[in-house]
């Protein structure tokens, strides 16, 4: 068997078409089990996930699953798929991040088994895209951007992994014959749980149907135009599809009107700052400025893929003899200038969108990272050829020793490396004694209160709501960060009107507190965090 054959550009029109799948998954897994495990704060090696946000969907996700309805009975700002992925989690614990660990792995299992289907693109042997892909999994996840685990974008980035899949595959494959409308539809649906997770991901879905738009014309001719409009409204159909467990969910529960407001209207008018577009590109530069200094290794393997597709591009453009060409593609992989022009258009959009409102926090470039996956390819791909080139050797196929080995070595590196690349490792050594936020649960379940009523105020969820198992009694049940006034003024009405029995504060006194007394305070220093809680208790009548 010719390991290194190219492969029919017509044999996987599927996703489930390749002989290898059960492997493929496999694989996968054990990958996702190994970053995951190191490099998210859900997963067993670590006493608890302390981000505020991760426990935020996590009582929306509960509450949800409890009779609450998102938007209208309690307010947050993220997408109605990621608390029902929380939702579920709580159903499996109510008080820890096992669940959401689960989904995590669950999560970045498909990204491993996508990021392989891509390398497997572009790379000629059995072997080697099982080698490389647990080191691109391992730069995507042990980036800063990762943060402490159960973002939003890490839920959505699946999604973007398999539609970045997709369009390369059409590209590189069937171009210049026009893409089938079931893919056109595969995306529009991966669009869709993009949306529903959190929207601002989706310039890359943009870009994808713009190119395959553009593609079937500049393809096929004017006389694909007709497929090309038509496959525009499949492609929306697609998104259409994954409204409809959202309106029937909240058409029953008469809050549509409220899932438009909290989800789309506040996050497209009032979370984006006011400026001009020179200014937003301008910020955006100081954006992604800021982010390549946080994120190094991610980013360096990105620019390093984006420089060999460039001398990949260039070279296949100057026309050689029969001789030289077989020499250049010992190293150099043949690309096709839209191959090129749709990488760059995907990940081009996917940045403006992200950064477009002006905002940035740490995790939100993680989507980013997806691109690291051509930094593999080029590395194999060289691999490769130097390596048949200098043995005139095979690899050999998966089921060999060879192989077998190989696939164990870069899981065992990518394991060790993660632990000592992931900042969040040293987060390993606290325990729960050492935690804040077990002290005031135990202090809150043993004053013997029975479903005590708690308000988090100054700050988002500090996981006061998790480790107790309780409900929040206020619509605003954190504090957030749009309309503040109007947010404090409403937790406040809580406490003036006793209808709390505990106040969590977080890096400052509560206020309007007469009726209660301060009953513990803790500063807590860790290597990434530097916070002072404030615990109140109702006073006795």
């Amino acid at each position: 068997m010719d390991i290194f054959s190219y492969i029919n550009l017509n044999k996987y029109d599927r996703l489930d078409d390749r002989s290898d799948r059960f492997t493929a998954w496999i694989v996968g897994f054990v990958t996702a089990f190994v970053v995951i495990t190191i490099c998210s704060k859900s997963s067993f090696l670590y006493a608890f996930n302390l981000w505020d946000d991760a426990n935020s969907y996590f009582t929306m996700g509960k509450c949800m699953f409890r009779g609450y309805v998102p938007y209208k009975n309690l307010f947050d700002q993220k997408g109605i798929f990621l608390y029902t992925i929380y939702g579920l989690a709580s159903l499996i614990s109510s008080t820890t991040f096992l669940g959401v660990y689960i989904f995590e792995v669950i999560a970045a299992t498909f990204v491993c088994v996508g990021l392989l289907r891509i390398i497997q693109l572009y790379l000629r042997s059995d072997v080697v895209p099982y080698f490389m892909m647990p080191f691109t999994a391992l730069s995507i996840y042990t980036a800063k951007c990762f943060y402490w685990g159960g973002s939003a974008e890490e839920f959505l980035f699946p999604f973007i992994v398999w539609g970045l899949y997709l369009s390369l595959r059409h590209f590189r494959e069937t171009y210049p014959d026009t893409m089938p409308y079931r893919t056109v539809l595969l995306g529009g649906v991966l669009a869709g749980c993009v949306f529903h997770i959190k929207f601002n991901s989706l310039g890359f879905f943009f870009a994808w149907m713009a190119m395959v738009f553009f593609g079937d014309i500049i393809g096929s001719g004017v006389r694909a135009l007709k497929k090309a409009i038509i496959s525009c409204f499949v492609f929306l159909l697609g998104m259409v599809i994954t409204f409809i467990p959202g309106i029937v969910y909240f058409g029953v529960n008469s809050a549509i009107d409220d899932w438009y407001r909290v989800y789309i209207y506040k996050n497209v008018f009032e979370y984006s700052k006011s400026m001009t577009i020179g200014q937003r590109l301008y910020k955006i530069w100081d954006i992604m400025t800021d982010h390549f200094f946080d994120n190094k290794f991610v980013y360096l393997t990105i620019f390093a893929g984006a420089l060999y597709f460039t001398v990949a591009l260039i070279s296949s453009l100057v026309h050689e003899d029969r001789y030289k060409l077989v020499k250049r593609d010992i190293v150099l992989l043949p690309l096709k200038i839209i191959e090129y022009v749709n990488i760059a258009v995907l990940m081009l959009f996917l940045i403006l969108v992200i950064f477009i409102g002006g905002v940035s926090i740490t995790y939100y470039p993680f989507p980013i990272n997806a691109f690291a996956v051509f930094c593999s390819i080029a590395v194999g791909y060289v691999i490769e050829g130097l390596y048949k080139h200098l043995s005139r050797e095979e690899f050999g196929d998966l089921a060999s020793t060879f192989g077998f080995v190989s696939i164990f070595l870069a899981l065992l590196i990518t394991g060790a490396s993660a632990y000592f690349i992931s900042p969040n490792v040293p987060a390993m050594k606290l325990k729960k004694d050492d935690i804040w936020l077990f002290k005031f649960r135990d202090y809150v379940l043993e004053s013997g209160i029975e479903n005590p009523g708690i308000m988090n105020e100054y700050g988002f969820d500090a996981g006061l709501y998790t480790v107790t198992n309780t409900m929040p009694i206020c619509y605003y049940y954190q504090t957030q960060t749009l309309n503040i006034e109007e947010v404090i003024e409403w937790q406040k009405s809580y406490t003036r009107n006793g209808q709390a029995d505990f106040v969590l504060s977080v890096d400052r006194p509560a206020e309007a507190v007469d009726d209660y007394e301060l009953v513990l305070q803790e500063d807590f220093v860790t290597h990434d965090t530097n916070t002072t809680y404030f615990l109140y208790q109702k006073k006795s009548e």
